[in-house]
């Protein structure tokens, strides 16, 4: 408890005396927060406050609040004022941004890096990424615009020097034309608003020999179209009798990837997929009745399709080992009567042009 001094009957000097001498033997060790009765207290200082924590991430943490100064006793000493604390440290760089994506046919840039930031002090933003990849380059031979050659506009087939035999089929409105110029299995075509157009080179056969008699068949193609709306097929084409069997082997198409929904919006049933030429095909299977048919019309038979999953614009096909895999699904195939270069449109307006185009058996 606190030191109280006793009373002791003597003048008002010598009891103030008296406290100061009290106070010098040791009643009190330091100066009370508040004056008592006016004596003389000295407060503490506050403590200094203490410096903030470094900020993470780009966000700086704030400086710690400075102590509060001591409160004066009454008539006594000042308290000192207590430290302000120190800023936060800067913040660390942005991490840096992830290189670009692969690109088709040449680079992306790289990602921007995350750009650091602090109120304690400034940093700088992370590094851009690296640049992404070039994509593949096009492997397609350059396109020799074709020239010359006999233009037809209504049906008709024939054949051209090589062996090689073109046919032009159309049914309903629009208007559609093919260009045979007589080298290879070269042709291009143009049609119009058309319901259905088909233009073809290649190879014909008697309907006597199966494929496998026949013996290896492939080609190699080139192209390159305009207009994409609508149906648009390009590939490899055929039938065969006994069974009557019509088929599609394709590498490009329109805007619309053909699957499993037929032109007429009936089902197509799905057989499969195979791996031909290094990519995979999926395998489809229609049946057609009372439509029209190379024997005839109203007939009723299975059309094949071989789709690639990814569109292309040349390359090699190697259509006898569609036949062979076709077969292992469960697909079988009559004498071969055409294996020709296609072009199909429905319902769209466009151009073509087979700058390569040859049709072999070996």
């Amino acid at each position: 408890m606190p030191c109280r001094p006793r009373l002791h009957p003597r003048s008002a000097v010598t009891f103030i005396a008296y406290l100061a001498a009290a106070a010098l033997a040791g009643c009190a060790n330091s100066g009370p927060t508040s004056g008592d009765g006016g004596s003389a207290g000295s407060s503490v200082g506050g403590a200094p406050g203490s410096g903030g924590t470094a900020g993470s991430s780009g966000a700086p943490t704030a400086g710690a609040v400075s102590t509060s100064s001591g409160a004066s006793g009454i008539d006594g000493q000042s308290g000192s004022v207590g430290v302000a604390g120190s800023g936060g440290s800067p913040a660390s760089s942005g991490a840096p941004g992830t290189g670009g994506v692969a690109g088709t046919g040449g680079n992306q840039s790289g990602g921007m890096g995350g750009a650091g930031s602090s109120m304690g002090g400034a940093s700088a933003g992370g590094a851009g990424g690296a640049g992404g990849a070039g994509g593949a380059a096009n492997s397609c031979p350059t396109a020799t615009p074709l020239t010359g050659g006999k233009k037809y506009c209504s049906n008709t087939k024939g054949t051209v020097s090589g062996n090689y035999a073109y046919e032009l089929w159309a049914s309903g409105g629009g208007t559609g034309c093919m260009t045979v110029y007589g080298a290879q299995a070269n042709f291009g075509a143009t049609w119009n608003n058309v319901e259905d157009f088909l233009a073809r080179i290649g190879l014909g056969f008697d309907q006597t020999k199966t494929p496998a008699q026949i013996g290896t068949l492939s080609a190699d193609f080139a192209e390159t179209k305009t207009g994409d709306t609508g149906l648009v097929y390009v590939g490899i084409y055929g039938w065969t009798v006994n069974p009557l069997r019509e088929f599609y082997i394709l590498d490009d198409w329109g805007s619309t990837k053909p699957a499993g929904v037929a032109s007429d919006g009936t089902p197509r049933d799905s057989v499969g997929t195979i791996s031909v030429d290094g990519a995979v095909y999926d395998v489809w299977k229609k049946t057609r009745t009372n439509k029209p048919a190379i024997t005839g019309d109203n007939k009723t038979f299975d059309q094949y399709f071989s789709i690639r999953q990814t569109a292309r614009q040349c390359g090699h096909i190697s259509i006898s080992e569609h036949f062979s895999k076709w077969m292992g699904l469960g697909l079988q195939l009559g004498n071969l009567e055409e294996a020709k270069l296609l072009l199909e449109a429905q319902g769209s307006t466009g151009t073509v042009e087979f700058t390569t185009a040859t049709v072999v058996v070996k």
